[in-house]
């Protein structure tokens, strides 16, 4: 799923046969209007047995929080028998070669893999903590962190870069969600609008479609009913976590 957002940590493994290329680092804000990679781990090792525990380690040393990663796929992708079979170990103790081929195939994720991965949770910026003193801000200036105070007049607008209207028609933190809300899974623009208010729909008609990073997702109704609230117009940008519609019983 397309997760634009702010990095807030971005820390890379090192050691023997690991290098991460990336053209990012912490505090950068990832916009929905490019490709979602972020950086390539590239783990090489003489055997691949060694390579495979260069890799455990190199993903278990990663860290990028602040936005949701593929990173909990790699990890649980590089332990399964199906990608990194039991190796045999030789008389010296060392592994030689797998007991078992690589199974991995082109729909093996679709119709093998033992998802268990937790989904993320969409946040909305109403959840995250706020500043104890909004007339302070925290900027980056040739790699250093600079602390900027600021009129109170322009503190609401230069906080982690929001503005009045960025927690328009979010989630209330803390407060629980209507079921018959329509919540956008993530950031990105509208590109398409496929029913009105005031319409009814059954369970698994799309009400819009959303882009981000090159990737379109359909919106779906989760239940029967009739839409209220569906205003948004092609080309506006919404947010994690954002209230879209209602269904509403007939």
């Amino acid at each position: 799923m397309p997760s634009p957002g702010r990095l807030d940590i971005f820390s890379a493994p090192m050691g023997p046969g690991v290098r991460v290329d990336a053209g990012v680092r912490a505090g950068e804000t990832i916009s929905g209007a490019f490709d979602s990679m972020l950086a390539k781990l590239i783990v090489t090792g003489a055997t691949r047995g060694q390579a495979l525990q260069r890799a455990r380690r190199a993903l278990r040393d990663m860290r990028i929080e602040g936005l949701p990663t593929v990173l909990p796929f790699h990890r649980q992708v590089i332990t399964d028998p199906a990608f990194a079979p039991e190796l045999v170990p030789s008389a010296d103790g060392a592994a030689r070669g797998p007991e078992q081929p690589f199974s991995v195939h082109t729909r093996w994720i679709e119709t093998e893999f033992d998802n268990r991965i937790a989904p993320s949770e969409p946040v909305a910026i109403e959840d995250a903590e706020a500043p104890e003193d909004s007339s302070a801000a925290v900027a980056e200036v040739h790699g250093r962190e600079v602390h900027v105070d600021l009129l109170p007049a322009l503190a609401e607008h230069a906080i982690a870069g929001r503005s009045p209207a960025s927690s328009r028609d979010r989630t209330r933190g803390g407060g629980a969600r209507d079921p018959g809300a329509v919540i956008a899974p993530m950031q990105g623009t509208v590109v398409a609008v496929r029913a009105r208010d005031g319409d009814q729909v059954p369970t698994g008609e799309t009400l819009l479609v959303l882009e981000a990073m090159k990737m379109e997702q359909s919106i779906t109704a989760h239940r029967d009913g009739v839409v209220r609230g569906l205003v948004a117009q092609p080309g506006e940008v919404v947010s994690s976590g954002q209230s879209i519609a209602e269904i509403v019983e007939p």
